[in-house]
């Protein structure tokens, strides 16, 4: 039992349940992805460099950081090419810098990307997926 409780009473009844966080209601983080579409050309013959920006759209801050999986699909199946740990903190409404990630295209159908927060957000939706398809790489002008 905690020596000096906080005085939460006037809010919400939390003393009995053992629960003693703050009583916010559904503050949480809500991770989104985004991939800007001029970023996604950046390629060579084979390899496709894909800018990714993660931000926090929900309410609480974003402490864990996240994980994206990057898979790609070969004859109709889909494997996991490459993980990569972001291990970043974000405020409410805030977005990290954009990071590269090199994709071999080799033989690829299309490629999906999904990002997975290591702690509960506010909203699971697929805010936190991008497929792209074919063409990958593309001439410019």
């Amino acid at each position: 039992m905690p020596t000096n409780p906080t005085p939460n009473w006037p809010q919400y009844n939390n003393f009995r349940s053992g629960d003693l966080s703050p009583a916010d209601g559904l503050v949480s983080p809500d991770l989104q992805m985004l991939t800007p579409e001029a970023c996604i050309n950046d390629c060579t013959e084979n390899e496709l460099n894909i800018w990714v920006q993660l931000g926090n759209t929900g309410a609480g801050p974003l402490t864990a950081g996240a994980t994206i999986d990057v898979y790609g699909t070969t004859m109709g199946v889909e494997s996991l090419i490459t993980s990569v740990d972001v291990p970043l903190a974000l405020q409410p409404g805030e977005f990290a810098d954009a990071i590269s990630i090199p994709v071999d295209t080799t033989g690829l159908e299309q490629i999906r990307l999904s990002a997975t927060p290591k702690e509960t957000e506010c909203k699971i939706d697929m805010a936190n997926e991008i497929v792209i398809v074919p063409p990958f790489c593309t001439a410019p002008g």
